[in-house]
């Protein structure tokens, strides 16, 4: 049967196109009904997506701002390190710089003392070099003066003084320690008592004899006879006989200095205080 719709007839043509009219305009409303819904969900999608997006991005630039922080806070970490070394280093240059004034305050000063006690000693030096050849003959004069004994010694020991005051190379303390030797060992002979056996000349022929030294006191001689005793006389510079009473006590004392005989009081004839001291009594 045919279909009401493919009727050629005006009549039939005229009732379908209201139909197709109807349906058109159904269909359009369902399209604007679905249309907001659709267009909704399309902008709901476009905005999640959007989100998604500015999420991403967020994340990477929070990420991106992350790192750069820690690389930050590790340079920041080095540099206060690295200020922290510096700070020590300038305390410990400033301590140092301290220490060495200090040092270079105490060389200063141990120098200028080297300087001034330099200066002294030229001083010294200038004035010592007359000043021990005023001594020099002032031992020389005191030993043509005193009692003969020791003589080969002594003037060895002052002829060994005059070379080493005389040599320019000697050092100024090596010429004072010499004189200082030099008077230690005159002022020792004042102190003690020695005697000795020699042979001298007695009335022109040599004879064996026992001299005996009291300090600078006394110098007397003796035969072992024990027949007489002689002094030296100082003054008249020559031996002079005593009497026979001094034989005893001289031979006491020769036996006391020789440690054979226990140490005692003995009268020994010495001379008179002009005898002794004649450049004194000349002066009063």
């Amino acid at each position: 049967m045919d279909s009401p719709f493919n009727t050629a007839t005006p009549d039939r043509e005229v009732f379908v196109k209201p139909i197709a009219t109807a349906a058109n305009l159904l269909l359009c409303l369902c399209l604007l009904i679905a249309c907001p819904a659709t267009t909704a969900h399309a902008v709901e999608g476009g905005d999640v997506l959007a989100g998604e997006a500015g999420v991403a991005r967020s994340a990477r630039a929070a990420g991106k701002a992350g790192a750069e922080a820690e690389q930050w806070e590790t340079e920041r970490t080095a540099l206060m390190d690295e200020a922290r070394q510096l700070l020590f280093d300038i305390e410990s240059t400033r301590f140092a710089a301290d220490r060495q004034e200090a040092y270079i305050a105490t060389e200063q000063k141990t120098l200028r003392d080297l300087t001034e006690r330099l200066d002294a000693a030229r001083e010294t030096r200038q004035g010592l070099e007359p000043l021990m050849e005023g001594v020099y003959d002032a031992l020389i004069r005191a030993t043509d003066a005193d009692l003969p004994f020791a003589g080969d010694e002594r003037q060895t020991r002052l002829a060994l003084l005059r070379k080493t005051l005389d040599d320019p190379d000697a050092a100024t303390g090596d010429k004072l320690g010499r004189l200082l030797e030099a008077l230690r060992m005159e002022a020792a002979y004042g102190q003690d008592v020695e005697a000795e056996d020699a042979v001298e000349t007695v009335d022109g022929a040599p004879m064996a004899l026992t001299v005996l030294r009291v300090g600078r006191l006394a110098l007397v001689r003796m035969p072992a006879s024990g027949d007489w005793v002689e002094r030296y006389d100082r003054k008249a510079a020559k031996w002079a006989r005593l009497g026979d009473e001094s034989a005893r006590e001289v031979t006491k004392a020769i036996q006391i200095a020789r440690k054979r005989r226990t140490a005692e009081l003995v009268t020994l004839p010495v001379g008179t205080i002009g005898e002794l001291m004649p450049e004194t009594t000349e002066a009063q």
